[in-house]
């Protein structure tokens, strides 16, 4: 989506100084006529606040490593909010249940999906 905004910013500059070619427009389409890829992140988090801390991360887009780190091992979203800062979309919440019992943990705490398209 930032594509297609940034190109039609550029069409519309162009447009202004006169210089809009087909060329240009046609750059435009076909940005809005690609076939869209789902991208699929997974986040572990302690709590189900969006601004605490990430534990875990696995991520499925092209070009991103799955375990969802940078080149220095750091996650690539710190937190949830960071995620949804950047665009993903939550598609499924963690369980609530698991939260409920103090004295068992299961799992990497609460675990959110969440998705983009590009």
């Amino acid at each position: 989506m930032v594509e297609i905004k940034t190109q039609l910013q550029l069409c519309l500059e162009r447009f202004r100084q006169g210089k809009l070619s087909e060329q240009d427009l046609q750059t435009a389409v076909d940005l809005v006529n690609r076939p869209k890829k789902q991208s699929i992140l997974y986040i572990q988090a302690p709590t189900t606040m969006p601004h605490d801390i990430a534990i875990g991360m696995s991520i499925f887009e092209e070009g991103k490593d799955p375990e969802g780190t940078d080149e220095n091992g750091e996650f690539l979203y710190p937190s949830l909010k960071a995620a949804l800062d950047d665009g993903w979309r939550i598609i499924k919440f963690p369980g609530m249940a698991s939260g409920m019992d103090d004295q068992n943990s299961y799992g990497l705490g609460f675990e959110f999906v969440l998705e983009r398209w590009r």
